[in-house]
């Protein structure tokens, strides 16, 4: 464990702060004229000498508001201070000047007298947050009131500071799994090991920060700005007090789709920590001080304590029963009969440490409400997202029913299931085109597209709704919200896609409009009479009469026949007629489909892969060659539509192309809902359980399962790895998993089995990646 006690006490570091007033309500802050510098050092005089001077100088360039970028900073202190030739180089020393600066602020006496203000702002150096300590003495009177360069100093860092709230809320505390307390456990200046609650606050995180900015002078603590911080970060709702001086972030609660925590939420770390931190100090005194006093019957008490909860296992290190009885433990102690100074610290900062836990054993009863608010906010980010790859990837509506997916994430209670349906429609409808329809069963089903692909899902829609009756509802609603975005002007209408590629969609989608048209009139037509047979009849029956006229050298005979020829061809035409008309004729082969069907208008025309490929289409008879029986065609389908969600054409990392079975299992549950819709065979299957395990089934049929031996297997790592055909084809896919493969073999360089775990894997996908790919069937 690194320590620090070189470079700052801890005592400083979780010292007691007061509670501050809200920062436009400060306290006049002064600072006082000290003309005859009594008790200042020769470098502490200088000091006040170039301040006194540098602000001369800001008043000179006429501005009347106070801003940092005018103040002294503490890093040029030491090159100004080389022009004063009456210091010598030992003033001029970072111990020198770390005594100076105590003096002007008068820390021996808690600044009552002091001659200049020390206060940091927060300025962003790239990705990095620095803090710089302004010195601020204008001398002008007996006393200045520097409150003005207090608040200018802090608002200027406002924005620094929400940016470390919001990171800081994303990225919970993590701690050490076997001894989560050691944080808070260091060795105090006597080198005993002491436990320093408060260590564990916000305000020490962001004291290490300033201490940062000192260096390489001595940390002078900065409890103003800590607790201008403090109560700047509580009114904005971004902390929870603990104790006055000891505040804890305000987590994001991230949740799995199954309601779990993605982290660990920072007060169950907390609580960990300051409890285990407890056990061990509180143990390791109160034994000491039993054995010094004489108190047999209490130290009984602790070998029972020690006995009954000392091989807790892990999870359980902390339960609640456990430090109930540890509080219980403490509290009983005579600490009241203790007379020296180490009786009295310990029952001190044992009695501060319970009042961290009790109020934190408070706030985690808390959380319950608290993971509802954060399911709710995961799934509504989720839902953003899913819309979005959705449109993008399928180019289609995405379908889902609030409720279900409420009730999923463990929201149940049917008004907060009202309200947050409610705020989900209201939410997707300030980005996305959306319409709700209400379902038998008082549910709401929505429909939802990203606007920016637009075009392309009613050319997709519209191309479907050819030959499957079922997109025919979809496209209807599609339209609905397309007129509504027009209605609305929205400006992000087609946004994704370029301007020539709009017009094309168009086009083909009306001339696909119009080709279902004209097929319907003639079906419609076909359904009254069979215009054919009417002819036949008609020509056939004027033939008879023909050959009748020559026969009898009539051509009155003719004249008879036209009209007897019109009827006998409209009777055949009536009874000929389509009855039923199929969509499916002979051999299973769509009637759209011959000379001007869907296959030949969808693709001749403009196909929507024209402007978004999907996949590897030259290898399309390996999967769907004439050898294929119709189970296998129909596995290879499912696996086909599952794919885009579990092997991600379009990706952020490369791992999500890699996958064990179990990390695939977790994609198809992600993405159940996704792959139901897109997989024609799935669709009318409720069973999740049944579509997940069919999708699996589907996907390892055609997927490359890479077995790894055994005796390489590291503790924790999987035995298979699972990658798509398509992706083990690619060079470029290949090349892009090897190179990540590499990178964590270098970061475990000392873990001679996981390099030869990743390196039999690095093998395997550039070299005998062949092995693992289906021979192409024969056309």
């Amino acid at each position: 464990m690194e320590t620090l006690e070189q470079e700052i006490s801890f005592e400083e570091l979780a010292s007691s702060q007061n509670k501050a007033p809200d920062l436009e309500a400060l306290a006049p802050d002064y600072i006082f004229l000290n003309d005859g510098a009594v008790g200042l050092s020769a470098t502490a005089r200088c000091i006040l000498d170039e301040l006194r001077d540098w602000h001369k100088k800001t008043e000179k360039h006429g501005s009347k508001s106070v801003h940092p970028s005018y103040l002294l900073t503490l890093d040029k202190l030491g090159e100004l201070l080389n022009k004063y030739r009456n210091l010598s180089e030992q003033a001029k020393s970072p111990p020198s000047i770390d005594m100076a600066l105590r003096q002007v602020m008068d820390l021996e006496k808690r600044g009552r007298n002091k001659s200049a203000l020390v206060y940091p702002f927060l300025v962003r150096n790239g990705n990095k947050v620095l803090a710089r300590i302004s010195l601020a003495s204008p001398q002008k009177e007996a006393k200045t009131d520097v409150t003005p360069y207090r608040k200018a100093c802090f608002s200027f860092s406002e924005e620094t500071i929400d940016l470390i709230l919001n990171n800081r809320a994303k990225k919970p505390r993590a701690l050490e799994e076997d001894r989560p307390g050691a944080m808070l456990l260091h060795k105090n200046k006597s080198g005993q090991i002491w436990l320093y609650p408060k260590l564990a606050s916000l305000q020490s995180e962001m004291a290490s920060l300033l201490r940062r900015g000192f260096q390489p002078y001595s940390y002078i603590p900065m409890n103003d700005f800590l607790a201008d911080f403090a109560n700047y970060a509580k009114n904005k709702g971004a902390v929870v007090e603990i104790l006055p001086d000891y505040h804890l972030i305000l987590d994001d609660l991230q949740l799995n789709p199954d309601g779990t925590y993605v982290n660990q939420p920072e007060v169950i770390a907390h609580y960990r920590a300051q409890s285990d931190a407890l056990e061990v100090f509180a143990l390791t005194y109160l034994k000491q001080l039993a054995e010094r006093a004489g108190y047999n019957l209490f130290r009984a008490r602790i070998q029972d304590f020690e006995t009954l909860h000392g091989n807790a296992e892990p999870g359980k290190k902390q339960n609640s029963e456990k430090v109930e009885a540890l509080i219980q433990l403490v509290e009983d102690f005579p600490f009241d009969k203790e007379k020296d100074d180490l009786g009295k610290r310990v029952a001190e900062t044992c009695q501060q440490s319970i009042r961290v836990i009790r109020k934190l054993i408070q706030e985690k009863a808390l959380l319950s409400e608290r993971k509802i608010e954060g399911a709710f906010k995961s799934l509504k980010n989720r839902l953003n997202i899913q819309v979005k790859d959705h449109s993008q990837n399928n180019l289609t509506l995405y379908r889902f029913i609030p409720e279900k997916r409420l009730d999923a994430v463990g929201i149940s209670d049917p008004e907060l299931v009202s309200k947050y349906t409610n705020e989900i429609v209201a939410d997707l409808k300030t980005k996305f085109g959306l319409k709700e329809t209400k379902r038998e069963d008082g549910t709401t089903e929505v429909y939802v597209v990203d606007p920016g692909y637009m075009a392309a899902v009613l050319h997709k829609l519209t191309a479907d709704a050819k030959i499957s009756p079922a997109a025919e509802k979809e496209l209807t609603i599609a339209k609905e919200i397309h007129a509504s975005l027009l209605s609305s002007k929205n400006p992000a209408l087609n946004s994704m896609l370029k301007a020539d590629y709009v017009v094309k969609l168009q086009q083909d989608a009306a001339l696909m409009e119009r080709e279902v048209e004209d097929r319907q009139k003639s079906e419609a037509l076909a359904k009254k009479f069979n215009l054919s047979m009417g002819l036949l009849g008609f020509v056939g029956t004027m033939l008879f009469f023909l050959i009748a006229s020559v026969h009898f050298n009539a051509a009155g005979v003719i004249l008879v026949g036209l009209p007897v020829g019109l009827v006998i061809g409209g009777l055949l035409a009536v009874f000929f007629r389509d009855r039923e008309k199929s969509d499916i004729g002979p051999g299973g082969v769509p009637k759209s489909s011959g000379g001007g069907g869907f296959a030949a208008s969808y693709s001749g025309i403009s196909t929507v892969s024209d402007y978004y490929p999907s996949g590897d289409d030259e290898d399309a008879d390996e999967h769907f060659g004439k050898a294929e029986s119709p189970k296998e065609k129909k596995v290879s389908l499912i696996a086909k539509g599952a794919e885009r969600f579990v092997f991600p054409n379009r990706f952020t990392k490369i791992q999500d192309k890699i996958h064990d079975s179990k990390s695939m299992r977790k994609k198809i549950w992600d993405n159940i809902d996704n792959i139901r819709q897109s997989v024609a065979h799935l669709r009318t299957e409720s069973d999740d359980d049944k579509v997940a395990s069919t999708v699996e089934y589907a996907l390892l049929q055609n997927s490359a399962t890479i077995a790894i031996p055994d005796e390489i297997v590291p503790v924790g790592m999987p035995s298979t790895i699972i990658l798509s055909h398509t992706d083990l084809k690619a060079p470029l896919i290949r090349d892009q998993i090897s190179e990540f493969l590499r990178n964590e073999a270098q970061k475990k360089k000392y873990d001679k089995k996981l390099v030869k775990y990743y390196t039999f894997l690095i093998n395997t996908i550039e070299v005998e990646y062949y092995k693992y790919l289906p021979s192409r069937k024969k056309k």
